[in-house]
């Protein structure tokens, strides 16, 4: 009952703006339809008499209208029974007056006076059969008493005569709630809504997103985040279909796809929102970051050059542009931008090891060494100017200076977890696998407090490969493990186990479920259709497996790794030559490939070998 009650105080409040004119849309997720009711209304035509005089009828009218406004007027909690007797005049004097009906009801209600507002609407439908307000309303009186059959049925034809009576869908989605099936409450209102035929505005479809969003949120047990999106998309797809949708409506759709993980078409809806508007920094924006997230780099600059040059000043931005200058070996540009930004946070040293970093790619050595210096040497830098410089480091190759960096930032910082984990990651780069491992273990030691985070996904990715690469393979599977534990999503760490597992033959069954899950959440991704590949190649279903291999090689340019897994499953299908075209092209691109040289050897001694056979005998 208390659950009836708070939904009671919800609703009421939908029934009121409805009434009065204010259009929920303005301040409340509801919004309802007020019609016009024409004995309501004056007309010269119609209601005036040859003298120029209002007829009695008409005289009746303009009474009635006259002290609803004035009801209106004086509408207070405190002066509900006052606002009651005036508008119980109203119908006496007009009893077509569906507003003025509605409005009684909603006082009734308020009051508790359930029964009470249930005649008055009862006689409120004799009078005004075809009022839709009045059959909402009285739907809704309905679902109050815990007539739910009832309330279903007056809220399914009042929605179905008006496609703006709000009022009826909330009671329709509170009643498919109480019955667990708020999902099905959403589909029977869009089958309703679809009947209606293109007359059916973006706003009533945003509506219903709206309230089911708002009763979902109540619901006990709540849906997931990702059932509540799925509900929402094709809500959200019907209103941007409808003609000249505007940004806003583009701009929740496009949002809905990318939560989903769907990015492709994200971007694609938010295109159309920017063509709108062009100037729109936000929208340039997310367009931009969804361009980085689908490796669109040459897109994503353009754009947020563009969101640059509407509004320098953007916090964050001017950083942001210079690292991408700097992932596209365009230092001058990054040394630039880097300046301005120094000029506005002269005490940044992540700044300036950026600022370092682009000089140093623009060979000005004395200006980049100036900038390091300055970053360290500020009583605020952070473990992070160091870990900024290495990485820059070792993406350069430069593997011992990044080693001095690490050394450097360890006698700065030596309970950093931060630090050791980078200078495993050193090791291994400098292929000292041992090292690496023991910097691993001294990062587990020292990760306490505010270093717990250094265990986020890449540090389980990393610990992985190299205990891989330090032959420390029993430890690899409890690893991985752990990090699934912590961060269940992450399609990486899925795909590394699933992978790991493909490759012990083991746990194949598992792996299968856990790449395809991957896959699921990042389709784009070649690795991970390179493990599903290799997944079914190993439970001996080679035809399953080469879909997935030869997406893969499309996705990562022809990786070596993935063309072996292709040439396998081409030789176990009987295609040797595709078998030897797709090894043969793998060792191009790594020709130190032991193991690729060994199949291919192996497939043209078996050729010459069966061609010799069937050489007739001299």
């Amino acid at each position: 009952m208390a659950a009836g009650r708070m939904r009671a105080a919800s609703v009421l409040l939908c029934l009121g703006f409805a009434i009065t004119g204010i259009h929920a849309e303005s301040t409340d997720p509801v919004s309802s339809t007020s019609e016009a009711i024409a004995s309501s209304q004056l007309t010269d035509a119609q209601d005036r008499m040859r003298s120029g005089r209002l007829s009695p009828a008409a005289e009746t009218k303009s009474r009635a209208n006259a002290l609803y406004a004035e009801a209106l007027s004086t509408d207070s909690e405190d002066n509900s029974q006052e606002t009651l007797r005036q508008l119980q005049e109203v119908v006496a004097l007009d009893p077509y007056f569906a507003d003025a009906q509605v409005k009684i009801a909603h006082i009734l209600l308020q009051a508790g006076q359930v029964e009470s507002a249930l005649k008055q609407l009862q006689a409120a439908v004799a009078s005004n059969p075809d009022s839709v307000a009045i059959e909402a309303a009285l739907g809704y009186t309905q679902h109050l008493r815990g007539q739910n059959d009832e309330a279903l049925r007056l809220s399914a034809d009042a929605l179905t005569r008006d496609a703006g009576q709000s009022v009826a869908m909330r009671v329709m989605l509170e009643i498919a709630e109480d019955q667990h099936d708020l999902a099905g409450g959403v589909v029977h209102i869009e089958d309703i809504l679809k009947a209606g035929g293109p007359d059916v505005s973006a706003s009533v479809w945003l509506t219903l997103g709206r309230l089911y969003v708002e009763i979902a949120r109540n619901d006990v047990p709540a849906p997931t985040g990702e059932t509540m999106l799925r509900t929402l998309l094709p809500i959200h797809q019907q209103a941007a279909a409808k003609p000249s949708p505007d940004v806003e409506t583009l701009t929740l759709l496009a949002d809905t796809y990318r939560d989903l993980g769907q990015k492709h078409d994200a971007l694609k809806t938010l295109e159309q929102a920017g063509a709108m508007e062009p100037s729109n920094i936000d929208i340039i924006l997310r367009c931009a970051d969804l361009e980085t997230d689908l490796g669109q780099k040459t897109k994503a600059l353009k754009d947020y050059e563009t969101a640059y040059n509407l509004n320098p000043n953007l916090t964050g931005l001017r950083e942001l542009l210079g690292r991408l200058y700097l992932d596209n070996a365009r230092f001058e540009n990054a040394a630039r931008l880097f300046q301005e930004a120094l000029g506005d946070s002269p005490d940044n040293p992540g700044m300036e090891i950026a600022l370092g970093v682009a000089y140093e790619e623009s060979h000005q050595h004395e200006k980049a060494e100036a900038s390091f210096q300055r970053a360290f040497a500020s009583g605020s830098c952070p473990p992070e100017a160091y870990l900024k410089l290495v990485i820059f480091q070792l993406s350069t190759d430069h593997v011992q200076q990044a080693g001095e960096t690490l050394a450097a930032a360890q006698a700065r910082f030596p309970q950093s977890a931060k630090v050791r984990f980078y200078q495993a990651i050193q090791c291994r780069y400098a292929k000292n696998y041992a090292a690496a491992m023991s910097r691993l273990k001294e990062t587990q030691a020292l990760a306490s407090g505010s270093e717990t985070d250094v265990f986020d996904i890449d540090y389980y990715l990393e610990s992985a490969l190299i205990m891989n690469l330090a032959d420390k393979k029993t430890l690899i599977e409890p690893t991985l493990r752990e990090g699934l534990a912590k961060y269940p999503d992450s399609p990486d760490l899925m795909n590394e186990l699933a992978f790991f597992w493909a490759d012990q033959r083991s746990h194949l069954s598992e792996a299968l479920a856990l790449s395809r899950r991957a896959a699921q959440l990042d389709p784009d991704n070649g690795p991970i259709q390179d493990t599903c590949g290799w997944v079914y190649f190993q439970l001996n279903q080679p035809k399953e497996a080469l879909p997935y291999l030869q997406r893969a090689a499309l996705m990562t340019n022809n990786d070596p790794v993935v063309l072996q897994h292709a040439g396998d499953t081409y030789l176990k299908l009987g295609r040797k030559r595709d078998a030897l075209a797709a090894w043969r092209s793998a060792q191009e691109k790594d020709p130190g490939n032991r193991d690729l040289a060994n199949r291919i050897d192996a497939a043209l001694a078996q050729a010459n070998n069966a061609h010799l056979r069937s050489a007739p005998n001299k």
